[in-house]
């Protein structure tokens, strides 16, 4: 039995993402086995029955550690937890990098014309080198990311006459996806038909499970939807916002489905709904849907929320191109068109709404694949690390430069992201200026209008006064204090 500390990359809260919700159900898997500990960055996080869950101050990081054998991290946790990497050093620990999140390739889809974007690469390419040059273990999510992987590692001299294993390198890097409950969802009742105005107890729901990430493509699927509409004027497709991780793709979306009238009749955004909530989601939609660009972050992906549907049994229209998508399709648990095909989407949704009983005829379907994707199945090559945990064979000789490269990268990540941050407040600031600009220029050109408005009610005035007993004047003394008012707020 190993004491195990997994470093959460994400805050565990109510609006838990991909990378958080990985991260609790792999302290879940292995706290059958081993003591665990799961180390998250926000103080108001659950406390399950099965594991610790520890938000510890940088001081007394160092106390955590000296309890814990076997660490795992992935994305930023190292520029998380400064004092991770300097004890990680001293070569006492066994480390284990999750590599199941492509997130070099995510981050070119940020920004990709201006310095942030820019930063922002170099901030994520020198953590991952950090990271890649200090694994004693790696984990990734399928074989097709394991070949991209081991190029990387390959790259930095990784895979050497101490690592190979005379076969495979399993040693090194093996895959543990992203993995299902065992239990099936329970069901909880509406949470969207009957309860979100504009959608009735008996309308359609094509719910987008994810969030509108840059990377992925929500806006085929509102244009496919005037034609879904026109054929099933009951259908709503339904988006999650969430108040965390916003991206300029939200506001696009949004943008996109009033331009073409279907904002709040056929396209829907609601908040980002708690787990409980978002199960009872699953099992009260008629259709799933994933859709996203061709490209190497599609081919590399493995997107969370199809394995979702997957678990909830919900027939799902995805594009293709990734590893998952490519199930749904041979599986025949739903459909699979090529990326930014319109009128492909359409009909597929469309003909998944035709079907009496879409759901109903493909549940064995999805049960056998959901079974292979159990947490504690495909959570087995980590766990039998845990059990028996080794170094890596190139530990030893050339071990110290490697973590003086290392310690190299992790300064240039934390340079990178502080330029970022400059960036970004460099744009705030900016922004703010324009603001201001425009409210002065709002109040001169209200001030122009009151004096205009002046010079006639003086001589409405004059012709009036008698009839109007002086009503007009009050009006104007009222404008006049109405416009001082906003001018001095404005400046």
């Amino acid at each position: 039995m190993a004491d195990i500390l997994l470093v959460a990359p994400l805050p565990l809260d109510e609006q838990r993402m991909g990378p958080a919700i990985r991260y609790w159900e792999l302290a879940r898997t292995l706290s059958r086995e081993h003591h665990v500990t799961l180390l998250v960055n926000n103080e108001d996080h659950p406390c399950p029955p099965d594991f610790s869950v520890r938000c510890t101050a940088e001081e007394d990081l160092g106390t955590l550690l000296a309890r814990s054998q076997v660490v795992v991290v992935q994305g930023p946790a190292l520029q998380l937890h400064p004092g991770l990497a300097g004890t990680l050093a001293q070569g006492r620990h066994f480390l284990v990098v999750d590599l199941y999140d492509p997130i070099s390739l995510e981050q070119l889809f940020i920004d990709p014309q201006g310095e942030m974007g820019r930063a922002l690469h170099r901030e994520y390419w020198a953590l991952l080198r950090e990271q890649l040059r200090l694994g004693d273990f790696f984990l990734c999510a399928s074989e097709r990311q394991r070949d991209y992987w081991l190029g990387g590692l390959a790259a930095l001299g990784r895979l050497n006459h101490d690592t190979w294993d005379g076969g495979s390198l399993r040693r090194l890097i093996d895959v543990v996806p992203f993995g299902l409950p065992a239990e099936p969802p329970q069901p909880a009742g509406p949470v969207l038909k009957g309860r979100v105005p504009g959608i009735g107890p008996h309308d359609r729901v094509i719910l987008w499970g994810g969030g509108l990430w840059d990377w992925l493509d929500p806006l085929t699927p509102v244009r496919a939807m005037e034609a879904v509409a026109r054929r099933h004027g009951d259908a709503r497709l339904v988006f999650f916002d969430a108040a965390r991780a916003r991206m300029p793709m939200l506001d696009r979306t949004r943008q996109l489905a009033a331009e073409m009238g279907l904002l709040d009749r056929h396209v829907f955004f609601v908040p980002w709904l708690p787990p409980g909530q978002w199960t009872a989601s699953l099992l009260e939609a008629d259709v799933g849907l994933s859709f996203h660009p061709a490209g190497m972050e599609t081919r590399l992906a493995f997107r969370t929320r199809l394995l979702d549907y997957v678990w909830a049994g919900l027939p799902t229209v995805t594009a293709e191109g990734d590893v998952v998508s490519e199930l749904i399709a041979t599986r025949g648990l739903g459909a699979a068109v090529p990326p930014g095909d319109e009128d492909g989407l359409a009909a597929a949704i469309c003909r998944l709404l035709d079907e009496p009983d879409a759901r109903g005829c493909r549940q064995e379907a999805f049960r056998a694949l959901a079974a292979e994707f159990q947490w504690g199945r495909v959570c087995a090559p980590l766990a039998a690390y845990c059990r028996a945990p080794w170094h890596a064979g190139d530990a030893g000789q050339g071990y110290e430069k490697r973590w003086q490269d290392a310690q190299r990268d992790h300064r240039l990540s934390d340079a990178a992201r502080a330029e970022r941050q400059c960036f970004a407040a460099e744009a705030r600031a900016t922004a703010a200026q324009g603001e201001q600009a425009l409210a002065v220029e709002q109040a001169r050109h209200l001030e122009a209008r009151v004096a205009a408005l002046s010079q006639e009610l003086r001589s409405s005035e004059a012709r009036y006064q008698a009839a109007m007993n002086g009503r007009v004047m009050r009006l104007l003394t009222a404008l006049q204090r109405s416009w001082r008012h906003l001018r001095a707020r404005s400046e």
